[in-house]
């Protein structure tokens, strides 16, 4: 019996082992033919994603969506749909990425595909989330939960909790975030996911921190730098470094957070990131003002409403300008 050639077979497999320098690479080489297909585009803007590059992403998931349109594949046109807005998220485009995440809901529903409207439902939790709306942003966590509960998904499990840990500890719930970052743990491990493992640890961290385990948390969020760096996952590594950065402030030594929070101001800028850079500039700006160097602390206040404003997050913008005038509310 003869085996059907399969060119996107291995990138696929890369992909969906998560190992995406690799499947950068593999798909680099295919074909020209081959790279002028839908599901080619697909697999590489889920690539550039995970590498960060969002606009390439972005650009690529919308070729794919075409080509699937083309040849009547709604299937094909939903996922791509979906890509093309976490690309439009992970630049800041939030209107569109809402829209993108609500067609591709609209999409997975007509199909019958409850892990894609779950998947949905997790996306627009985080645009509630950047907009500050954490009611809003639990309630769609909960949703996405619950679907990939029913489907034994643990991946999916695990980034949710992984989301509202983020989210309660953005509202300064650290005994929330604490065991929404326990829950997220469990799925991840037993997910054996090496990358929701790091940002389920370095959630944990940064609650143990907030509740006064200075020293379990460096050992948590240590170990969350080390999974990112060797998973090559520079947006989680950003992260990382900046709640160190926290903690290092925290344990009293502004001169390391600094230097901890430079490091990661790095790798959001490299990145492109506008939400990790709006973080790293409110963080840095902070201890700025901790250490009584205003002038560099007004700078990084407004650099960080630049980029929450970039990002269509007005709440937040308009929070870090009453903070960098020195108010409270």
């Amino acid at each position: 019996m003869q085996t059907l050639h399969d060119p996107l077979r291995a990138a696929r497999e890369a992909v969906r082992s998560g190992k995406f320098q690799d499947a950068a690479v593999t798909l680099a080489e295919l074909p020209t033919e081959v790279r002028e297909g839908a599901e080619w585009y697909l697999l590489s803007a889920m690539v550039s994603w995970r590498l960060g590059d969002f606009a390439a992403s972005r650009r690529e998931a919308l070729a794919a969506r075409e080509g699937y349109r083309a040849r009547g594949d709604a299937d094909g046109e939903m996922r791509a749909t979906n890509v093309a807005a976490a690309g439009a998220f992970g630049l800041g485009a939030l209107a569109d990425a809402e829209d993108g995440f609500h067609a591709a809901m609209q999409l997975a529903r007509e199909l019958g595909d409850p892990l894609m409207a779950a998947r949905c439902s997790n996306n627009l939790g985080n645009v509630a989330l950047y907009l500050a709306q954490h009611d809003v942003a639990l309630s769609f966590y909960r949703i996405a939960r619950a679907g990939f509960e029913r489907l034994g998904f643990e991946h999916g499990v695990a980034e949710t909790w992984i989301n509202s840990a983020i989210t309660w500890r953005d509202l300064g719930r650290h005994r929330e975030c604490l065991g929404a970052a326990d829950q997220a743990l469990d799925a991840a491990e037993q997910a054996r996911a090496p990358r929701l493992i790091a940002e389920a640890l370095a959630n944990r961290g940064a609650a143990l921190a907030a509740l006064g385990d200075d020293t379990l948390a460096r050992v948590q969020v240590d170990r969350a730098l080390g999974i990112a760096r060797q998973e090559g996952d520079r947006f989680a590594e950003a992260d990382v470094l900046r709640l160190l950065g926290l903690i290092a402030q925290t344990r009293g030594n502004p001169e390391l957070a600094l230097a901890r929070l430079r490091e990661a101001l790095g790798v959001a800028e490299a990145l492109g990131h506008p939400w990790t850079t709006a973080e790293v500039q409110r963080d840095l700006a902070r201890v700025f003002r901790a250490l009584g160097r205003n002038a560099e602390a007004a700078g990084a206040f407004a650099a960080a409403e630049t980029a929450f404003r970039s990002l269509g997050s007005v709440p937040r913008a308009d929070a870090m300008q009453r903070e960098g005038a020195g108010e409270s509310g």
